[in-house]
């Protein structure tokens, strides 16, 4: 499938909000994966498929491993660079690729997110891709502690690999 058809199949599987802000991480992840040297059409597609899961999947922690697997299911995605992006873009991993960091910072950052302190993380995205991971990573980790949600620790763990390479 290309990514005119993927975009038609979304648009229909995905509610508006959704729709956008998947349209909204792959404008986002391109324009990263051109400064920082990256097949910007892998990341493209990664960007636009990183939450075709979401809307079926009732655990939303577990969305990011089931839109992975619809990526290769349903659209034709047999690329697993593509597929591993998706997968770890909600916790990030140790060691990610730079795809990997791409998909990630990209969904934190597209237009359409507003929360405290994303225009700063916006602004490091653009100048130190680990520093803005950083950031985003220890923003999350204090939103969940204070609403006493559960913390994956996989995100702990990315945190704490990206600071020691500092």
């Amino acid at each position: 499938m290309d990514i005119e058809e993927i975009k038609k199949e979304l648009e229909r599987e995905l509610g508006p909000k959704l729709y956008l802000h998947s349209l909204g991480t792959m404008e986002e992840a391109g324009k990263l994966a051109s400064l920082y040297g990256c097949d910007i059409q892998k990341a493209r597609i990664a960007g636009l498929l990183h939450d075709c899961g979401k809307a079926s999947c009732k655990d939303n922690l577990k969305h990011a491993k089931k839109s992975a697997e619809l990526a290769g299911t349903r659209y034709g995605v047999k690329d697993k660079s593509i597929m591993d992006a998706i997968l770890y873009h909600t916790t990030g991993r140790v060691n990610m690729t730079l795809l990997e960091k791409i998909i990630f910072i990209a969904d934190k950052i597209e237009p359409a997110r507003h929360y405290e302190g994303v225009e700063e993380i916006r602004k490091e995205a653009y100048k130190d891709l680990d520093s803005a991971i950083i950031k985003s990573l220890e923003s999350t980790i204090e939103y969940v502690k204070k609403r006493n949600m559960v913390l994956d620790m996989e995100s702990v763990n990315t945190l704490n690999y990206l600071k020691e390479g500092k």
